[in-house]
């Protein structure tokens, strides 16, 4: 690898900031012990000892390069140890890390549906059986997910074997300077099992207290060690049934909350159509009617008397029916992790699992428009008995009596059904010695990850062969009843996503010099990584710009995307002992970092961190950081293909005078004097990836403040906790672009380069002024931040005695976090731009920003016996803009408490542990959000869909 002089520059610059570092911590030693305090009273610290033992036992720790002993650093990171894991019951690791304190805002889940049809953008909402984290609620795409410290080509939790995992440590602060970009909201870090000796076999099993949501699975697990190499290998599956949404109260039917009144509501796109007739054919056929749309009923609708008025909301069509609130999924893993001695100072390693996935989301069957959608029935075809064209005649546009509007829904199609099959290969592998009988250790990696998801759409409808069948005399007015001869418009579109990452990774950790206090360690490194993505999509879905549609539906249409990017990075980091063993500062230490990185799409970017760690008493921990966070924009937002989005938009060139157009020339071209324009009007707006549309994009920056306290009171055995008040605050944000940002920065400033986003209409066939289409690409705008407090209590109760009786052991824990701010300004410098906090409150945008969440958990133990009571608390929070006839009308959620219970007893004569568990004892429903919630009415990113839970599992060791 090559390095610029910026970078040999920085390596300089970091030699030099240790060695004044290092230099001024023996200044102040050699003074305090040169100093004419009385002897009694002086304390010499002794030199530290070259203890080989001690550094073989150190290790590298999350959130930090350096190589340490100590369990408590600056960085506060959160253990969730196998035991835990173990009692939650759950077969896959999302569950048990999405419901961490830290973790909030939006994030998928299996509880998540497909959320209609095809996608254009490889980053879906659900449906793929995925589960991802958000820590701090900033967004997956800023939470760092590590196995042993390295990268995932899919940072899927679910796809991780749980039985090759250890423990798991979440590090809830930014740690650009030790993993690079991603890392702000903070790391999950998955350490690996190893020096297992044994087999073991387990199965699970699983049932909602509704009969529903099965599962049931099966792992195995064998491993062996020995003096120069250990292995442990395995494999697991395990199956999850779809539930229905109809199999839950509150999600039976969408729910609607409009002028302060809730009704089940759903699409006016019914099977026995939505159709728009002149007055007097509507009047003929049903009467008079309030609106000129009538429907369907009775008879084939060959006649204009088999058909009614149009009643609104009462014939709406409930698509809920057909969602699930838990997707249909089975999964594959096997690993095998291991290592061998080579020499004595040469080991080599490789970690590597593969993963195989599928799963399913559904949706109603499809919904379809004239219009919209293409297709078109003329007057003149034998099954129209209205003597009007609906939808658009290609032959004689514009004529009058065409154009009518016609909506359906396909239900003799059958449900729209999306299947995922997702595969996943991750393998790291290298070499790892030490330099001689020094205290410095390297290691040389590689890093494999690849991903391959292939998504299918069945059920979707092709335009040209559905206009087919309505020209060779399907009726499509009574569509339900001529299934076989509509599958011939039937299509399966298929999305195929691929990314992969390669990465080398060179590191060195060790002693520099020893100090009064301590030596002072140093950790270099450099790595170069690959990155690369393709995203294909079959013919019959590509999206045509110019159409603003494809050969399927316009919900299916999508566009390819393939790019790739690259990173060289080099680092550091030094722990300096200033103190040890003195009056008020049993240890004191200081811990700087720094890394360099340059990426291929985004340039350059330097990050530094600062960090105290300070003991005044052998029992209290004082510790904070500083540190500079970075994330360089993804493979998606930079290479997304084009998406076609319809939002609303109140354009400003709407009724101006020619003095005021000639005030906005690029925001308002061709729009005419006094124009009274569609505002408000759905337009299209094309979203896409930056280098999909020649635009560039930087990384977002920010930092990441911490600073908190450990206390491990020596007075009661047993018993730690810890407070830590942390803040992170990010700017030029990585985000879609809206398309009345767009316009409205246009029209305050003609130079504003977004305004070569607009394309307005200047033809004779369209009028002239009328919106076209909108590039509403990814791009660098807005600003976050957020703040709080985080709290720990763990206590394992002393053993204590009642005559006779003894009650066992006890263990108590709690974990809590505060959110005091969420605040994001989305259009800074834009005007009328503001700042909104969203702590304590519920949006389709950030999801749930609660201001409290905790865990609480008692365990016991005696003899053969164990048992588990664990409660989850979520707080009250408010749902924005929760009226669908009123903007800004905001309604109260209330708060929430789960409480889960398990029981184990172990048989050691059959080598054999039963565990049996309840999740959602009291079986507590989500609250609802109603039209706001993207899944039936409620948060699956933050509550339980399926209600009270029953789990069992045997454990057999050989």
């Amino acid at each position: 690898m090559k390095y610029n002089l910026n970078h040999l520059s920085l390596a300089v610059r970091l030699a030099l900031s240790v060695g004044i570092f290092a230099a001024a911590g023996a200044v102040q030693a050699q003074e305090s012990t040169t100093s004419e305090a009385p002897a009694a009273k002086q304390v010499t610290p002794a030199p530290a000892a070259k203890n080989k033992a001690k550094n073989l036992e150190a290790v590298v720790v999350t959130g930090s390069l350096i190589r340490r002993v100590d369990a408590e650093t600056s960085s506060p990171v959160v253990t969730v140890d196998r035991a835990t894991i173990t009692n939650s019951g759950s077969p896959t690791l999302g569950n048990v890390l999405q419901q961490l304190p830290s973790i909030s805002g939006n994030a998928t889940n299996t509880q998540n549906n497909s959320n209609g049809g095809g996608v254009a953008s490889p980053l879906l909402e659900g449906g793929d059986g995925a589960a991802r984290v958000s820590l701090r609620g900033l967004g997956t795409n800023r939470t760092l997910v590590l196995i042993d410290g390295q990268r995932m080509a899919n940072a899927d939790l679910n796809m991780i074997p749980q039985n090759m995992i250890e423990r798991v440590d979440v590090l809830a602060e930014g740690a650009s300077t030790v993993y690079g970009s991603d890392a702000i909201g903070g790391v999950v870090n998955f350490i690996l099992r190893k020096d297992y000796k044994g087999a073991e076999a387990s199965i699970n099993l699983g049932e909602s207290d509704h009969g529903d949501g099965h599962r049931h699975g099966i792992s195995l697990t064998a491993g062996a060690s020995g003096d120069n190499y250990n292995i442990v290998g395995g494999m697991d599956y395990n199956k999850y049934d779809a539930v229905l949404a109809t199999q839950r109260k509150y999600s039976a039917h969408q729910l609607y909350l409009s002028s302060g009144v809730i009704s089940p509501a759903g699409s006016s796109t019914i099977p026995t159509g939505k159709i728009q007739t002149p007055a007097s054919i509507a009047a003929k056929a049903a009467g008079t009617c309030p609106t000129q749309y009538i429907t369907l009923a009775q008879g084939d609708g060959s006649s204009v008397s088999d058909y009614r008025c149009d009643r609104g909301n009462p014939d709406a069509y409930n698509y809920n029916a057909y969602n699930y609130i838990q997707t249909a999924q089975q999964r594959f893993d096997t690993f095998v992790l291991g290592s061998y001695k080579l020499a004595d100072n040469l080991t080599f390693f490789a970690d590597a699992f593969l993963n195989h996935t599928q799963s399913s989301g559904q949706d109603a069957p499809a919904p379809t428009s004239a219009n919209s959608d293409g297709w078109y029935v003329l007057a003149s075809n034998p099954i129209n008995p209205f003597g009007v064209t609906f939808g658009t005649d290609p032959a004689n546009p514009g004529a009058p009596g065409t154009g009518y509007g016609f909506n359906t829904r396909l239900t003799g199609l059958g449900t729209r059904l999306h299947t995922y099959t997702t595969s996943n290969v991750q393998i790291n592998t290298g070499l790892r010695g030490t330099f001689g009988q020094s205290t410095w250790s390297w290691d040389a990696t590689l890093n494999y990850g690849h991903a391959n998801r292939v998504q299918r759409d069945y059920n979707e409808v092709n335009i040209a062969d559905f206009q087919a069948a309505i020209n060779r005399g399907v009726n499509i007015f009574d569509q339900a009843h001529q299934t076989e001869a509509l599958r011939a418009g039937v299509d399966t579109p298929k999305y195929v996503f691929t990314n992969a990452t390669k990465q080398v990774q060179l590191d060195a950790n060790g002693e520099l010099w020893d100090l009064p206090a301590g030596a002072v360690q140093l950790a270099v490194g450099a790595l170069y990584r690959h990155q690369s993505m393709n995203y294909t999509v079959t013919p019959d879905a590509v999206l045509n710009l110019a159409t603003g549609g494809c050969q399927v539906l316009q919900e299916a249409c999508g566009s390819p995307g393939r790019g790739s990017d690259n990173v060289k990075e080099v680092y550091a980091e030094s722990l300096i002992p200033l103190l040890s063993q003195q009056p008020w500062a049993y240890s004191l230490n200081l811990d700087v970092g720094i890394r360099a990185s340059r990426y291929g799409s985004s340039g350059n970017t330097n990050n530094k961190k600062i960090a105290i760690e300070w003991r005044p008493i052998a029992d209290l921990l004082l510790r904070g950081t500083i540190s500079e966070v970075f994330r360089a924009p993804n493979l998606d937002e930079l290479y997304d293909g084009v998406t076609l989005v319809q939002p609303n938009l109140n354009d400003p060139c709407v009724g101006l005078t020619a003095a005021q157009l000639a005030q906005h020339p690029a925001a308002c071209q061709y729009v005419p004097v006094n124009w009274a324009g569609n505002s408000p009007a759905q337009v299209n707006t094309y979203y896409a990836g930056a280098k999909t549309v020649g635009a560039s994009l930087k990384p977002e920056q920010g930092k990441s403040i911490d600073f908190g306290l450990v206390y491990n009171p020596s007075w009661a055995d047993g018993l730690s906790t810890s407070v830590d008040f942390w803040h992170i605050y990010l700017s030029d944000l990585l985000t879609p672009i809206q398309a009345s940002t767009v316009v409205n920065a246009c029209f305050a400033n003609n130079s504003s380069p977004y305004c070569s986003f607009i394309s307005r209409y200047n033809t004779t066939t369209q009028q002239p002024g009328q919106v076209n289409v909108i590039n509403t690409p990814v791009v660098n705008l807005g600003n976050l931040s957020t703040s709080g407090i985080d709290f720990t209590l763990n206590y394992k109760i002393p053993h204590f005695d009642l005559g006779s009786i003894d009650p066992g052991n006890f263990k108590a824990g709690l974990s809590t976090t505060y959110l005091s701010s969420y605040k994001n300004n989305a259009t800074p410098g834009q005007p009328g731009a503001q700042t909104v906090n969203y702590a304590g409150t519920y949006s389709q945008q950030f999801g749930n920003i609660s201001r409290w969440r905790g865990t609480g958990t008692i365990n016991w133990t005696k003899g053969n016996w164990s048992a588990q009571w664990q409660t989850r608390y979520i707080h009250h929070l408010t749902n924005l803009n929760a009226d669908a006839s009123f903007a800004g009308v905001n309604i109260p959620m209330a708060s929430v408490l789960y409480h889960s219970i398990q029981v184990g007893y172990a048989i050691p004569e059959w080598h054999t542990r039963i565990d049996v568990g309840v999740d959602n004892l009291s079986n507590k429903a989500p609250p609802l959000v109603y039209q706001n919630g993207l899944n039936y009415n409620v948060d699956t990113s933050t509550y339980d869909a399926l209600g009270r839970y029953y789990w069992m599992r045997a454990t057999f060791k050989f």
